[in-house]
């Protein structure tokens, strides 16, 4: 990876992890609420065999779903726990962008040498 991708890659981290955080926590929410409608519709409806079957499909699809959210919810906290909680963001993404900056200049200057003593001038005088 190159420095200047890897930097980018960081900067974005560090910016966008609170709200990655709150994305994946509106989902585990939605998914908890999808689980509690079914659970209603199981207790305020009469249900034969197949529609139990039917229903319990339904739960395990939207527990499977909730579990895989929550597992990312889980990796993405242990990350601000240990990372972007621990360091100011700001300050961190502020040097982010100056190395990133620094770089470009790096990559733009025109590679132009002034001579500094006069030692070439004995080439024109052979």
């Amino acid at each position: 990876m190159e420095v200047e991708s890897f930097l980018k890659y960081m900067l974005n981290f560090f910016q966008n992890i609170d709200k990655q955080a709150k994305e994946i926590a509106d989902e585990l929410s939605q998914k908890d609420l999808e689980r509690q409608d079914i659970l209603h519709y199981i207790e305020n409806t009469e249900l034969n065999a197949a529609g139990y079957a039917k229903v319990g499909k339904l739960l395990k699809k939207v527990s499977i779903e909730r579990r895989e959210i929550k597992k990312d919810l889980e990796k993405i906290t242990c990350l601000k726990d240990k990372l972007a909680n621990k360091y100011n963001n700001k300050l961190i993404a502020g040097d982010i962008i100056k190395a990133l900056k620094g770089i470009e200049t790096i990559e733009n200057r025109k590679g132009t040498y002034i001579n500094r003593t006069d030692i070439l001038k004995e080439l024109d005088e052979v």
